[in-house]
């Protein structure tokens, strides 16, 4: 490739998109956040996204869409398809049977690809993050929910129907009943997510602490704080045994807002993992914090997804 190349990087959430563009190294050359709207029809949206993009290109790269010097785009959203480039049904979006690859394409005036968010933040770390040096992992982005992306044998598992790897709803047991977003319950998703886990400083000391106020009361030795860790970190533990035993990882990658709890968590659930694993694989699987942006990950994945996809 060369090194005037640019792509995009896009991640569609219920509340925020974030549209990121980046050099084919991984440096991030521009960044905006802007609401997602909730419209009746999504093209509208993804035409104000070409807009503000448009934008982007004129008054920081001196450029404009459908410059022959842009690769693509990757663009990440809740339960897109890869193989249809469709997003089926997303009610947090209010969107159904969505041709979103189409209408990029449409709009951006370059070649596109998506994927669920957590696919593409395993992308970017398998590229340009903590998993660049690893053939398989499992990212799993702990934040507004829990999502995982697997990476075996150095490339993306989806699954038969793009849906696979859906870590966040594995089943684990629990005295304390909760139930999923998704309608399930006691999924991994209803104790780990940002809700998850606020519910749980909840329970155990009827305040409100945000992750930052967690992580800084346990590395101080706080005895409550203490307690939330050990708790949410066997939670993440137990998830991480069914995954570990099924697809042997060299590692799990934690991303999202959680991770930001930083080194001395993962030790704690590294502790708890082995402590239920199987023998075989006591001590053999790594627990590390993702290097790229923690909200920033399937940005950066978005743009290495489009720029892998471009050089096969």
């Amino acid at each position: 490739m060369k090194k005037d190349q640019i792509a995009f990087g896009i991640d569609i959430g219920g509340t925020n998109t974030k549209i990121g563009i980046f050099n084919t190294e991984g440096k991030l050359l521009s960044f905006r956040t802007l609401p997602t709207a909730k419209s009746e029809d999504p093209s509208h949206f993804i035409e104000q996204l070409a807009q503000e993009s448009d934008h982007m290109l004129a008054s920081e790269l001196q450029m404009k869409l459908g410059d022959e010097r842009i690769v693509g785009l990757g663009a990440g959203a809740p339960m897109a398809n890869y193989f249809t480039g469709s997003v089926e049904h997303a009610p947090n979006l209010g969107w159904k049977n969505v041709p979103l690859k189409k209408y990029f394409e449409k709009y951006f005036l370059c070649p596109a690809v998506i994927e669920n968010d957590a696919n593409l933040a395993a992308v970017g770390e398998k590229k340009w993050g903590a998993g660049k040096d690893l053939t398989d992992f499992i990212l799993i982005t702990l934040g507004t929910g829990v999502g995982a992306g697997l990476i075996l044998d150095g490339k993306l598992y989806r699954g038969y129907n793009a849906l696979g790897a859906e870590g966040g709803h594995i089943i684990i047991p629990h005295e304390k009943k909760r139930l999923c977003s998704c309608g399930g319950m006691n999924h991994l998703e209803s104790y780990l997510s940002a809700k998850g886990i606020k519910e749980t400083i909840s329970e155990l000391t009827h305040e409100e602490w945000t992750i930052e106020k967690l992580g800084s009361l346990f590395r101080d030795g706080d005895l409550k704080a203490t307690a939330i860790i050990n708790q949410i970190a066997t939670e993440l533990a137990t998830g991480f045994v069914s995954m570990g035993v099924l697809f042997g990882p060299q590692a799990f990658i934690i991303g999202g807002g959680v991770s930001k709890l930083g080194e001395s968590f993962n030790q704690v659930v590294k502790k708890k993992m082995d402590e239920m694993i199987h023998f075989s694989l006591k001590g053999k699987i790594k627990i590390i914090t993702a290097t790229l942006s923690s909200d920033k990950g399937a940005v950066y994945g978005g743009a290495a997804h489009i720029i892998d996809e471009v050089s096969k």
